[in-house]
């Protein structure tokens, strides 16, 4: 599903961002990160990156300028927190997909490869 895919993990929690880099190496992904913060997410999605899996708020505050950059650039992203959008981000991006914590990983994975499709 993921076969090659370089998928950004921003998330501060390291027990999810450990889960999901697990799940996206399962599925014969290649994660990046994790990312704790918009500084150091910014700093990797220099580089070539087919998705990005994005808490809602990093250690440093909301994600809204890490996924601006990354729909700037039409990379898909899947916002998967448990506080929903920032509100900023919401009326800017109302179409970017939130999975709502606690869910399985897996889900999450299949949202982010239906939307790099």
């Amino acid at each position: 599903m993921l076969r090659g895919k370089r998928i950004l993990v921003a998330e501060d929690n390291d027990w999810i961002a450990a889960a999901l880099i697990q799940t996206i190496t399962d599925y014969r992904g290649i994660a990046l990160g994790p990312a704790q913060t918009n500084v150091s997410a910014l700093a990797l999605i220099d580089g070539h990156l087919d998705g990005a899996i994005l808490d809602g708020n990093l250690l440093d505050g909301p994600i809204t300028p890490v996924a601006r950059a990354l729909c700037d650039r039409c990379v898909p992203l899947v916002v998967f927190t448990g506080l929903g959008l920032p509100s900023d981000l919401q009326r800017s991006h109302p179409d970017i997909p939130v999975i709502l914590k606690p869910s399985p990983y897996e889900i999450v994975i299949h949202a982010i490869a239906e939307r790099m499709r």
